[in-house]
């Protein structure tokens, strides 16, 4: 594991510090020693069960994406619209410019198998584009979303993504109607990946969103990575309780 500072991945190229995700995006295909093929996972996705690199690229090297069925609503971006719809629209705007095609959904909310090479290919084919998104420091009707959107229609449409499928789960866990599935995600394990949302506008405050987290959280992953600094697993091997893992 290695911790990428954003000022090596913009290089001058964007605006620091920045708190927009898209500009993040923008930029991680200039991650140093970042191989050509490569999963972007936001913060609130997990691998739910053990998964074969076959379940996000092909044998020839072509990447999947995994297409929602909510559509990007038709027409420009307006005031008062989500900053990830009016990405989509922006996005939808570059592609029909270049390909003549209309993009109408969205993509689901898992990990995205990302090409550095299209990640590239987007930055030269649009330059405009990739570079105000880069400069917002804040998220900005002129943002694009490449990682999440952008980097799927473009792969598609130039022969290097295609549409594949995978079993997701999602629970916002600011709702109390949905904290109960995490009983079923545990009891059953039915998805490759899950997402946890936390939506602050719900009827279960921070609070109980934080101590559900806490309970759920260690009886889905009880054994700790190598890499969780601070587990109990690795504060016993730091002391000298456990053998050395093989690296």
């Amino acid at each position: 594991v290695r911790v990428v500072d954003h000022t090596e991945i913009f290089a001058g190229q964007g605006s620091l510090p920045t708190y927009n995700s898209h500009a993040i995006e923008s930029r991680l295909h200039h991650i140093e020693g970042l191989s050509e093929h490569f999963l972007y996972f936001n913060d609130d996705v997990f691998a739910a069960r053990p998964i074969q690199p076959s379940l996000f690229f092909l044998g020839n090297g072509a990447a999947k994406h995994f297409m929602s069925s909510n559509a990007i609503p038709m027409g420009p971006a307006l005031e008062g619209d989500e900053f990830s719809r009016i990405a989509a629209k922006n996005n939808r705007d570059l592609i029909a410019g270049m390909f003549g095609q209309t993009l109408v959904n969205s993509f689901i909310h898992a990990p995205h198998p990302l090409r550095r090479s299209v990640m590239a290919d987007l930055e030269t084919h649009f330059p405009e584009a990739l570079a105000r998104t880069a400069h917002n420091q804040l998220r900005s009707p002129t943002d694009v979303s490449v990682a999440s959107s952008l980097h799927h229609y473009f792969g598609y449409h130039t022969g290097r993504s295609v549409p594949g499928r995978i079993s997701s789960g999602f629970v916002n866990v600011g709702l109390s109607e949905q904290v109960k599935k995490l009983n079923g995600l545990l009891a059953s394990r039915p998805n490759d990946v899950f997402c946890l949302n936390d939506f602050h506008d719900g009827d279960v405050s921070e609070d109980e969103q934080d101590a559900t987290l806490a309970a759920f959280l260690p009886s889905y992953f009880p054994i700790a990575s190598q890499f969780e600094a601070g587990s109990p697993r690795n504060n016993r091997f730091h002391a000298g309780q456990l053998p050395a893992w093989p690296l």
